[in-house]
């Protein structure tokens, strides 16, 4: 997990954006389309379904792929960890030559959960993966050329392999995956 880490931060690091000169000032500028996030942590606490308190890392360094890696909670012996990827598409830009302004993205994601459970009368863990795609709509006002507050609504679902122990999120074939969280971008 640590080389995961480093790898992730190593790369967020020296992805840098395109720039141009500005004219008479020798200072490099963005343009309005080369300027963007290249990363975005966000909470969500008591606003998911089935999830009752999330945190997730979302990398959108490569220009239109999100990869997003999340840890939930269900309630405390009922947990989740998920990494998911998918195209991204800018709905609109509104920020203006400064980087300050709103801009708003819809992203497809899909990748893989897991939901692990501890059993109390048993005193051992139990797991399940899943298959699991959501619809993610993003808007971020942006402070400052690189910082922003973030908002984002997650919808999809997940479908668990049947395996031997199942761990039963909730009754049927797909399990909801929906959440409001909030965020910070940079």
């Amino acid at each position: 997990m640590r080389w995961g880490a480093l790898a992730g931060v190593l790369l967020c690091t020296h992805l840098t954006e395109a720039r141009a000169e500005a004219p008479d000032s020798g200072t490099p500028v963005a343009s309005t389309s080369q300027r963007r996030g290249i990363l975005t942590v966000r909470g969500a606490w008591r606003t998911g379904v089935p999830d009752y308190l999330g945190g997730s890392l979302t990398v959108n360094a490569i220009p239109w792929v999100d990869v997003e890696l999340g840890v939930t909670l269900v309630n405390p012996v009922l947990g989740s960890l998920y990494l998911r990827a998918g195209p991204r598409w800018s709905l609109y830009e509104g920020r203006n030559d400064a980087g300050r302004g709103l801009s708003l993205r819809l992203s497809a994601l899909a990748g893989a959960r897991n939901t692990s459970t501890y059993s109390v009368s048993q005193g051992d863990w139990g797991a399940q993966w899943g298959l699991n795609a959501v619809g993610a709509l993003e808007g971020t006002y942006w402070l400052a050329r690189y910082f922003g507050v973030s908002a984002q609504l997650v919808a999809g679902g997940t479908a668990y392999f049947p395996l031997r122990r199942p761990v039963q999120v909730l009754s049927g074939p797909v399990t909801p995956d929906a959440r409001f969280s909030l965020g910070l971008s940079f």
